[in-house]
């Protein structure tokens, strides 16, 4: 028994119908009658089967040929079919040989961007780096650095994808080389010399700095690694200052500050007794 979609809804052609094998069909009546389990079925009835060439020597005007790239879900990778249309009914569907390009780099880079198709290379500190440009940009506008928005980003993706078709074509490609580029060596510099990834400790520890957009800079560090540091900690010439998360030996944090002058004074002397007292191991000044 053949079976057809009409408007989404299966429709079963009544048997002995001479059109069965007729892969397109005009149906002269339709009825809906009830099944077995109260299932709802669309019959045809009086069919006529339809030839493509009659559908090309009289509605010429309706037939398109329709090409489109598109992202295979399943394969993960971008193809290219070829429909011929009949008005809204689409005929039948060709593959086609996908040749690279924009719109496969661009179709791929929107995946990446959605969070769909991770790249392996993209760390952490690539997404620091660029908060940092962004931030140096905001605080030291005079050096007329260039941001790097989300569409800028999306230009930077594509050229991740540049000459892929697929997920796997780009998986594991390096990400370093082509954001870097965004800037000159010379710009590339000014951002090291003034938003730095770490910050340097009187004890001589190097402490690592977390960037937030729109926000100061944010430094975690034990309290004993914190021993004569006093006043700010700023950055970017002096522009910036530091917010300081103190931390206890269990690396809880137990003050937020930019000013560790005040911390001094009036926190850690109520503080010290009972860090003394929880961590006697530890130095205590």
């Amino acid at each position: 028994m053949r079976c057809a979609l009409v408007h989404g809804r299966q429709g079963v052609l009544a048997r002995g119908s001479a059109v069965q094998k007729s892969p397109l069909l005009v149906a002269g009546e339709i009825r809906e009658i009830q099944g077995r389990n109260d299932e709802l079925i669309i019959l045809l009835s009086q069919v006529t089967a339809v030839r493509e060439e009659w559908l090309r020597e009289l509605f010429p005007e309706d037939l398109v040929e329709k090409d489109q790239v598109f992202l295979d879900p399943v394969a993960r990778r971008v193809q290219a079919k070829r429909d011929l249309v009949f008005r809204d009914l689409i005929l039948h569907t060709t593959r086609l040989d996908m040749p690279k390009g924009e719109v496969a780099e661009g179709i791929l880079a929107r995946e990446v961007i959605s969070g769909r198709y991770p790249l392996s290379n993209w760390s952490h500190d690539v997404d620091q780096w660029i908060i940092r440009l962004n931030s140096l940009a905001c605080w030291f506008p005079e050096l007329d650095l260039p941001t790097l928005d989300e569409e800028a980003r999306f230009y930077l993706v594509e050229q991740i994808c540049h000459g892929a078709l697929s997920y796997k074509d780009i998986k594991d490609r390096s990400v370093w080389p082509v954001v870097r580029a965004w800037l000159s060596p010379t710009q590339q510099q000014m951002l090291e010399q003034f938003i730095p990834k770490r910050i340097e400790l009187p004890n001589g520890r190097k402490a690592k700095l977390q960037y937030v957009e729109n926000q100061p800079p944010v430094l975690a560090a034990r309290i004993q690694d914190l021993y004569g540091v006093d006043g700010s900690l700023k950055i970017c010439d002096g522009r910036v200052t530091v917010l300081v998360h103190i931390l206890a030996p269990n690396h809880h944090p137990i003050q937020i500050t930019q000013d560790l002058s005040t911390f001094w004074k009036e926190f850690y002397p109520k503080a010290k007794q009972e860090l003394q007292r929880r961590y006697p191991k530890h130095e205590w000044c």
